[in-house]
């Protein structure tokens, strides 16, 4: 199950039960005593899996009798929401699947011992479970998955043997899928990614579900077995009912499959439970479960219900434990006939009120079986790796995109997720601004990037300025987007890598406009008839490019025509239904997996400035109303609004030419808040009445804010109401640019900055990341200006973030269940 990092406490229903033999926690080997007053729950019989954030998930030890979850471990990088673990161990062991890396954890509750194992084939649907070999007594974790082989969708067999002599690599099944068995496994690997139907382990078998509504007419078949042994699919004939609503579970040793029956019947709701005999191949029914005693409604009203396993035996008194979507554990007595609630969550916790259809629970058993550490997981932990990691760390992303040719062993290690995470973290602890300057590209490449610093001391010398107007996004997760009138592309800055995005759509509705205004152009943060952000998908951990565009508008008439679309890294544009409103020129913001734009009074129906939200893994438009004195708007207002993210939190900026004024408005916690007011009367150069003025940033030492007209930087102190200028970009050269001079006269105008500026000790671009060489060396270049419009920059500013960030060449797709 998962959680807040604010656990809610685990409520018991009475007073703590005793032992049992089998299943004993594992921070304390607590002694059983007998009882003599019927069945006792053992003290902790579940492991519990967590939500701490949105970057890592934690797994706990649950108990009915302790009001504190003792802490397992934590996974980094992993989201929860998309967490499965397998409802029972196999011999002590669990496997824990996170579906967006797609990545396999198997872990010992008991020694509270981890591994990753190695990366498999990303595919739309995979399922996999744990299995023991008794021949070999080696632990086997078997993926049965749907890919494309030779253009060709093949189903496939893939195991990984824990500690194995074959290393560390899924190899294919020994007998592989059968022809015969491969309409089966089909049906049972979408049941499983559908309806988070782990296979079950049982007697050296491996057993998965088949749905029927995959088939014409009622298959023979429902349920395919793998065996650990011999690694072979069987088949297991249907019970004497439709096998729809059930789930499959061991009991006992034995294979059973539960049946849901709520809402069922016409007296009343129950779950039947029934067992297969393996010498026959027939289904019998073992139990029944009414649920209209006093505690019926804990298992009638979850979207989910599951039973995940049994503890006790006939002799010292039997137990079934259910789990449900509700976040709470169940026991059943079925001598008694009784059942209540050990654990509930949901009482305490109150941001788990929303139901999953997913349960996370899972049983616990005290074992001390080997979790083998795979091989790069031992050799990333001796003490020569750890003190590479450390020098990496230091590098510039660059440089160490360049060292992955060292070597295989620092390929790995610079290639792995861990590594690309700790780089980043590192270069970015401090989270003060970064700043690259964008020129032209040459040869090859489309744009150059050179540290603001850098281009400071050499006069901006080597720079082939634009040609066309650009616009720069701020950085997310490592990425920035550049665009221009006919393109974007996503660029790291730092490694050179670019993805190029051709906006067809664009093109499209260049042909077809008959009526756009073109005001926006003395825009410096607008390109053509278009808004493009650059969003995140927390689900997939992946980029996400959101385009509007206008194929006509006309402020007079109040009457315009846009379209959205949405590219992400593993897919082609594809359409989006209209916001709820227009919007105007200002880029988006970029927040938690969610785009804001500001609206366009000036279109369509509402005369109020609101905030247009587009949540990127919903694909979902929604409005967020602006603070009062800033939603009213006329058309005789001097005002301008816009919005901007600042240390990390949605601001709504009012720009006031006749004040000379930016208002600053905090949304938090869905209130607005006023966050600065900021006063630009006594700087000419930064006049709201000729320029426009962006907040980038707040530089984190000092609370100074960091302004952007498109030509020129500056650091204004809110306490003294002062801008230091920090970049003058609409000068060619050093002559013409008599700032500069003061600054370099004048260090304290720049020594306080040069940290944030300059964290890279080289600028990388697209051709010279790969070939090693600098295109801002070349001081021939400095005289070949690039003739330009007045509107258009010789360079633009842009805020980076120091990463490894980017993506595989193929592109990939998966569906996400839940």
């Amino acid at each position: 199950m998962i959680r807040d990092r604010k656990r809610g406490k685990s409520t018991p229903s009475r007073e703590p039960p005793e032992m049992k033999e089998d299943v004993v926690p594992s921070s304390k080997k607590t002694k059983f005593v007998p009882s003599t007053e019927g069945a006792m729950l053992p003290d902790e019989i579940l492991t519990d899996v967590l939500l701490p954030n949105l970057k890592s998930v934690a797994v706990y030890k649950c108990s009915p009798s302790k009001p504190i979850d003792d802490l397992l471990f934590t996974l980094d990088d992993v989201r929860g929401n998309h967490v499965e673990v397998a409802p029972a161990p196999c011999h002590g062991l669990t496997l824990l699947y996170n579906a967006v890396a797609p990545a396999y954890y198997v872990f010992n509750a008991d020694t509270r011992a981890v591994t990753r194992l190695p990366p498999c084939q990303d595919v739309t649907h995979a399922t996999a479970g744990l299995g023991f070999d008794t021949r070999k007594k080696e632990y086997k974790v078997v993926r049965l998955f749907q890919a494309f082989l030779h253009d060709m969708l093949s189903l496939r067999c893939e195991v990984f043997t824990l500690g194995g002599e074959e290393g560390d690599q899924w190899r294919p099944a020994a007998g592989g899928v059968p022809f015969r068995f491969c309409r089966f496994a089909r049906s049972a690997i979408c049941n499983a990614a559908e309806n988070k139907l782990q296979p079950v382990f049982v007697n050296g078998f491996l057993h998965w579900l088949i749905n029927p509504i995959h088939f014409h007419k009622i298959p023979r078949a429902a349920v395919i077995s793998f065996s650990l042994t011999d690694e072979t699919f069987r088949w297991i004939r249907s019970p004497p009912f439709e096998v729809s609503k059930v789930h499959l579970v061991e009991l006992d040793d034995q294979l059973c499959m539960v049946r849901d029956l709520r809402n069922g019947l016409p007296t009343g709701s129950m779950f039947e439970i029934w067992r297969l005999d393996y010498n026959s191949g027939d289904w019998s029914l073992d139990h029944q479960i009414d649920l209209t005693g006093n505690l019926q409604r804990d298992l009638i009203e979850p979207r989910t219900v599951k039973v995940i396993g049994s503890i006790g035996s006939c002799r010292s008194g039997k137990k079934i434990i259910i789990a449900t979507s509700k976040h709470n554990v169940c026991a059943y007595d079925p001598v008694c006939r009784t059942l209540e609630t050990i654990i509930s969550i949901t009482e305490t916790c109150t941001a788990y009120q929303n139901e999953k259809s997913d349960i996370r629970f899972s049983l616990f058993r005290e074992s001390l079986a080997t979790v083998h550490k795979t091989r790069e997981e031992i050799g990333f932990s001796t003490p020569l790796s750890k003190a590479t990691q450390e020098i990496l760390l230091r590098l510039p992303a660059e440089t160490i995109f360049n060292l992955k040719l060292v070597c295989k062993q620092w390929l790995r290690l610079i290639k792995s997720e861990r590594f690309v995470h700790a780089f980043f973290d590192h270069k970015n602890m401090d989270r003060r601004p970064k700043i690259m300057l964008v020129g032209k590209g040459s040869e090859n490449s489309v744009f150059d990037f050179i540290p603001s610093s850098k281009w400071l001391q050499e006069a901006g010398l080597g720079t082939l300025f634009l040609d066309k107007k650009v616009v720069c996004s701020k950085p997310c997760h490592g990425l920035n987007l550049v665009s221009v009138e006919e393109k974007d592309y996503l660029f790291n800055p730092c490694t050179g890598y670019h993805k190029i995005y051709g906006n067809r759509e664009h093109q499209l509705h260049q042909l077809l406009s008959l009526s756009v205004d073109r005001c926006e152009e003395d825009n410096p943060f607008a390109v053509g008839n278009k808004n493009v952000g650059l969003g995140f998908c927390q689900v997939t951990q992946s980029h996400a490019v959101v385009g509007i565009f206008y194929s006509w508008k006309n402020y007079k008439s109040r009457q315009y025509n846009l379209r959205c679309f949405m590219w992400s890294c593993a897919e082609r544009g594809s359409p989006l239904l209209d916001p709820p409103l227009p919007v105007n020129d200002m880029p988006p913001v970029s927040l938690d997996g969610v785009l804001y734009w500001m609206s366009e009074p000036r279109l369509g129906w509402s005369y109020e400035w609101a905030i247009v939200s587009f949540d990127v893994t919903a694909r979902t438009f929604d409005v967020i109303p602006c603070p009062s004195c800033i939603a009213m708007w006329h058309s005789g207002s001097p005002c301008h609004a816009f919005v901007v993210e600042l240390q990390g939190m949605l601001c709504t900026v009012l720009s006031n030419s006749v004040a000379d004024e930016l208002d600053i408005w905090q949304w938090d916690h869905g209130l607005w808040n006023r966050a600065y007011t900021i006063n630009l009367k006594f700087w000419p150069d930064y006049s709201l009445a000729t320029n426009v003025v962006v907040p980038l940033t707040v530089d984190p030492t000092d609370g100074r804010v960091l302004l952007n007209t498109g030509r020129k930087l500056g650091l204004y102190d809110p306490c003294e109401q002062t801008i230091e200028n920090l970049l003058a970009l609409d000068q060619a050269s050093q002559q013409q640019h008599p700032w500069i001079a003061r600054c370099e006269n004048d260090p304290r105008k720049f020594t306080e900055w040069k940290p944030s500026l300059a964290p890279c000790d080289k600028f990388a671009n697209p051709s010279s990341a790969s070939s090693g060489r600098n295109r801002f060396n070349s001081r021939d270049q400095s005289k070949e200006l690039n003739s330009a419009s007045q509107k258009i920059m010789p360079v633009v500013p842009m805020l980076y973030e120091e990463s490894l960030a980017c993506y595989p060449r193929t592109a990939k797709m998966r569906l996400l269940f839940g």
